[in-house]
């Protein structure tokens, strides 16, 4: 029988060739095969309780196998919401407990899903408002195009071949491109607005016109056709198709039609245009006929943004109708007769009435970028939030919101998707699409904003609500600010503990907003306060690694026996990076997320079985050595002496080390940590050299003391024996007394 100190040696030397002996083993390597290729299936609790050998196996890999039987117990402990403090497993004294139930997802999880996190709320919200000020910025880019390009036209085709030059004309006058001819365009463009019988003067080119009026439609091109001068032929009448007055009022009009921002230099630029232009008004379908006109009216009333000039002439004939729709006031500011003419030698609207709608149209103005942002981003909150199956992503507002703009539609903007570019159940199939799926449907449509799209929502493949994708699970952020908070506030006590405290729970907030923001690993290594943050949690020194290790281990292979992380120099990152959900390229992925348990969790539980097998199988022949080892993988979570105090291992462990007596447990608790704390730093059992160092300094002490027997009665509580007196059933009772 080799001694303790040499069976400890052995094992540690290679502690990654070890445990890989240890996998190798036919039994761990069918038990371990088994849990690889079932837990995945697990949908709930109770399927991962009723599978006796999935179930054994994880107890096993916590040190829990011998509360197996008490699975009603461990139900609720599997359960238990872990952000909750006074949740089952939060209140059990154990640890065990809730790392066992960290290590699933079987907890809170499902209250906290929703279509978008708080985090996809602030970035949508930010994408749409920064529409807005792409829009600007894009008009402005096709003016100053338009400003050159316009000079160099010398025939009308030059305008009718150029999709950019026809968009750019026919949005000036609020007129979609997508359903206008060439042919038809350049009729409207060589006709002369003076020649009754020319086309724009021909009523019957526009008696299909639907939502607006025949006569409205014919305003709006005969409009469009007064601004330019080319000849039936198509030639120029004059030097250039556009005067500079014609080209100044053209770019105008763009500038204050195409971005649906209405700035305050705009708004000036249309009541300026207002005031001129009504004074030349003669018919409500010159009126309608000029959106520029239309929508200012429009904006001065509140109107609605979608009033057809069909229901604006109404107002003027049939006084009912305007009473009714709220619009009586906006018809007393013009002098229409009751038929929608005016009387000879009238103006639409005296002085006076301009003035006063022009009062009207600057306070709306005023208020424009409130409707915009504020109450629809107000809306969009509380609609998300609402938000239970896909099909509530597609829902009307209600009347109240009516006139906001829907959930759908501020997604698309803030993807710069129009709605004519994508069908309603393409859109549906975008956001049930995996888009960290290379050949997933999204990705199949080679576009990068359907691709973000679908990242901005939590829908999964059937419509229901999924967990958003993120770089940690909440469980595993909330494990780590608890690990970090103990790492920097253990040892210390009285003032230096209260603000070592107050600093890690700042720390902490920090964490947790940052963390949510990582999309790859070089954004998490770029945040030097991150990274930090992450390694201390981890008991690791940030000065003790540098940028290009830890990029090497968050993108290495785990489950890659020669890989990084199972070399000696990167085992101690395994654990670190398995929460993360990154592949090898470094990107967030959801292959590591699944139902029960986690990719990441799921390793480090095999981790973790590994360690369990080689300590009970080298208990078997020396205990001395079981005990080495326990104390090796507990060491980086002792925080306190009371930790050590509190694990009769452990203590065993440093009595015998020091050559403590027995009878020492028998003491004030107070008297012993003050003891234990003269003995060593408690921070040396966070550095793997000082521990290693304390260890076989044990092993040399416990062999001279056991002499032949390798046998203690530490050992016997490691494996949970009833010779030292207690039971499971004991054992249970104790776990749950801080629960009561």
């Amino acid at each position: 029988m080799i001694s303790t100190y040499l069976g400890y040696v052995s094992a540690t030397k290679d502690m990654a060739s070890t445990l890989a002996g240890i996998a190798k083993q036919a039994t761990v390597k069918s038990d371990q095969q088994y849990y690889d290729t079932h837990i995945g299936k697990v949908k709930n609790v109770d399927e991962f309780l009723n599978d006796y050998k999935l179930y054994s196996y994880a107890m096993k890999a916590y040190g829990l196998e011998d509360m197996a039987y008490a699975k009603a117990f461990m139900k609720k402990v599997l359960t238990s919401d872990l952000s909750n403090a006074s949740s089952f497993a939060n209140k059990l004294t154990d640890s065990r407990y809730r790392q066992f139930a960290a290590a699933f997802n079987f907890g809170g999880a499902s209250k906290n899903q929703s279509a978008q996190s708080d985090s996809q709320k602030t970035d949508t919200i930010g994408l749409y408002e920064q529409s807005f000020a792409n829009e600007t910025t894009l008009a402005k880019k096709e003016s100053k195009f338009y400003d050159t390009w316009i000079d160099k036209v010398s025939n009308v085709d030059d305008i009718v071949n150029s999709s950019r030059m026809t968009d750019y004309i026919l949005r000036a006058h609020g007129l979609s491109p997508d359903n206008i001819s060439k042919t038809f365009l350049k009729s409207v463009l060589t006709s002369d607005v003076n020649d009754p019988n020319s086309f724009v003067n021909t009523a019957s080119n526009f008696s299909s016109a639907s939502a607006q009026s025949s006569a409205s439609v014919q305003a709006t091109y005969k409009l469009i056709a007064s601004q330019f001068g080319f000849n039936a032929d198509g030639t120029l009448s004059g030097a250039t198709a556009q005067t500079a007055q014609q080209k100044q009022d053209m770019i105008s009009r763009y500038d204050s039609m195409v971005p649906n921002l209405l700035t305050p230099s705009a708004a000036t630029s249309n009541d300026d245009y207002y005031r001129q232009a009504i004074t030349k008004v003669q018919s409500l379908s010159e009126i309608t006929g000029d959106n520029r006109l239309f929508s200012y009216i429009k904006t001065a009333f509140n109107l609605d943004p979608k009033l057809t000039p069909v229901q604006f002439n109404l107002v003027f004939t049939n006084s009912d109708y305007a009473a009714l729709t709220g619009m009586a006031d906006m018809v007393a500011h013009f002098q229409f007769a009751s038929d929608g003419t005016l009387p000879a030698g009238q103006p639409a609207q005296t002085p006076q009435a301009i003035d006063d709608i022009s009062i009207k149209y600057l306070k709306q103005a005023k208020g424009a970028k409130q409707a915009l942002f504020t109450d629809a981003e107000k809306h969009y909150k509380t609609a998300v939030g609402e938000i239970k199956t896909i099909a509530d992503f597609f829902a009307a507002n209600d009347i109240k919101s009516k006139d906001l703009p829907t959930v759908e539609d501020m997604a698309l903007r803030a993807f710069g998707i129009g709605k004519n570019e994508v069908s309603r159940d393409q859109l549906r199939n975008i956001l049930e699409s995996d888009p960290y799926d290379s050949k997933s449907y999204v990705n199949s449509l080679k576009d990068s904003r359907f691709v973000e799209l679908a990242k901005a929502y939590n829908f999964d493949s059937k419509g229901n609500l999924r967990a958003p994708v993120t770089a940690l699970s909440q469980t595993s952020i909330n494990s780590l600010i608890s690990a970090y908070s103990k790492s920097k506030t253990f040892g210390l006590t009285g003032e230096m503990r209260d603000k070592a405290v107050k600093d890690a729970k700042d720390a902490a907030t920090e964490f947790n907003k940052s963390i949510v923001k990582i999309k790859t690993v070089d954004d998490l290594l770029a945040d030097k306060k991150l990274t930090e943050f992450i390694l201390v949690a981890n008991n690791i020194d940030p000065k003790s690694v540098d940028k290009a290790t830890l990029k090497k281990a968050f993108t290495a292979d785990a489950e890659d026996p020669k890989g990084f992380l199972n070399t000696q120099a990167g085992q101690r990152f395994k654990a670190m990076v398995n929460v993360f959900n990154f592949d090898a390229k470094g990107n967030l992925t959801t292959a590591k997320i699944e139902a029960g348990q986690n990719k990441g969790a799921r390793l480090a539980t095999n981790d973790l079985y590994l360690h369990q097998t080689l300590e009970s199988q080298q208990g078997d022949s020396n205990e001395g050595v079981r005990l080495a080892l326990y104390f090796q993988r507990k060491a980086p979570q002792v925080n306190s002496v009371y930790d050590i105090m509190s694990d009769p291992a452990l203590y065993n462990v440093i009595k015998t080390t020091y050559s403590l007596p027995a009878s020492m447990s028998n003491m004030d608790v107070t008297r012993q940590a003050a003891m234990l704390e003269k003995l060593f730093p408690v921070k040396d059992l966070h550095d793997a050299g000082k521990v290693d160092k304390l260890l076989k300094r044990f092993s040399a002490v416990f062999d001279a003391a056991n002499g032949g027997s390798t046998a203690s009665a530490a050992s016997a509580i490691l494996t949970r024996g009833a010779g030292i007196g207690m039971s499971a059933d004991l054992m249970l009772s104790i776990a749950q007394l801080k629960s009561r």
